[in-house]
């Protein structure tokens, strides 16, 4: 049987000018069982794509010059179009790599590509996605690339990722693919919006009369991850830039009335277009921008707080997920009964 290997590359390791460095000595690093991250760039030579006749000349070279991957090895007899194993390694990989999103996410230029390797070592590609360059991400996460800590933190919550998404966690499944699904669309930022949003609802509310609204949402988010959390994490933000003091608190009432907004088919107010929160390095950042920021933040480490401290049957279901909350006194009642006695606490929207 051949040796068969399934790829989905890296964006980038953290470079000399980016604090903390990727120690590339560590290399070959094994993230689960089967699945490594390698320097593969001696897999890829000129002549590795040279039969893409239909594709074009840049996206010929961004395959050829693919430095470091997730990497999956196996054994097959397939032909890598009806072969359930090839498919299996492949959704494996996409896995492991929807996990590390959740942490860092990154650029990405390329996605899955398999093949068999050659007896010098090389790549016999066959099959792979067409190159289609992931750029615009919320504006913080532009620069971002992959350090030690960051699969540090992947191979502590890997195992329980992938148990998740092959079992009944079903509130936690779907905001994982409504976040994958956002990741994705970066040609258009109100669908990404919407869809990320739809994560928090996964993760938040269901549609139980006591247990829906932004209301519901907005204190369940502040409980969880904490009212005064920065949606920053050290490191996130250049050195070269004022460091921003935004936490959960400040946007969770601007992140559901946008929401609010768009789903129903409403204008904008100016207002989120023309004030500014902070800098980036292209200049000031509006509300809208770093709405985004908050919002790929807040869904990101929901998914990971849940993952960290073992709590993924309170969001196996509407039920265990509302028993959760139930019994933290976060149901609409609750909620509102708390507000009478502190008439300055947002009415529902």
């Amino acid at each position: 049987m051949p040796d068969k290997v399934t790829l989905y590359p890296i964006h980038g390791l953290g470079y000399a000018y980016l604090e903390p460095l990727f120690d590339r000595s560590v290399l070959p690093l094994q993230v689960v069982e089967d699945i490594t991250i390698e320097d593969v760039s001696q897999m890829f030579n000129e002549e590795t794509f040279a039969f893409g006749g239909e594709i074009g000349r840049r996206d010929r070279e961004k395959l050829q010059r693919v430095e470091h991957a997730f990497v999956h090895r196996y054994k097959t007899d397939g032909d890598f179009v009806n072969d359930q194993s090839d498919q299996e390694s492949k959704q494996r990989v996409r896995n492991v790599v929807a996990c590390l999103r959740l942490i860092r996410p990154m650029r990405q230029r390329l996605s899955t590509i398999q093949g068999v390797i050659r007896e010098d070592g090389s790549l016999d590609v066959r099959y792979f996605d067409l190159p289609r360059e992931i750029a615009e991400l919320p504006e913080v996460q532009k620069l971002f690339h992959l350090r030690n800590r960051d699969v540090e933190e992947l191979n502590s919550v890997v195992g329980d990722f992938l148990g998740a998404l092959g079992g009944q966690y079903w509130k936690f499944r779907m905001a994982v693919e409504f976040h994958e699904a956002g990741y994705f669309q970066d040609s258009y930022w109100k669908a990404r919006y919407l869809l990320w949003c739809s994560a928090l609802e996964a993760i938040y509310t269901s549609n139980h009369r006591d247990h829906r609204g932004s209301l519901v949402a907005k204190e369940r988010i502040r409980w969880f991850l904490g009212a005064g959390t920065s949606i920053y994490e050290p490191g996130d933000v250049s050195q070269f830039l004022q460091q921003p003091n935004i936490t959960v608190s400040d946007v969770v009432d601007d992140l559901c009335r946008v929401r609010n907004f768009i789903a129903h088919g409403d204008r904008l107010p100016d207002e989120y277009f023309q004030r500014t929160l902070r800098r980036g390095l292209n200049g000031p950042l509006n509300v809208l921008a770093v709405l985004g920021e908050a919002l790929s933040f807040i869904v990101r480490r929901s998914l990971l707080r849940i993952l960290h401290d073992g709590l993924l049957d309170h969001f196996a279901s509407a039920a265990a997920a509302e028993a959760h909350f139930d019994a933290a006194g976060l149901t609409l009642p609750a909620i509102k009964e708390r507000q009478k006695q502190k008439p300055d606490m947002d009415e529902e929207e």
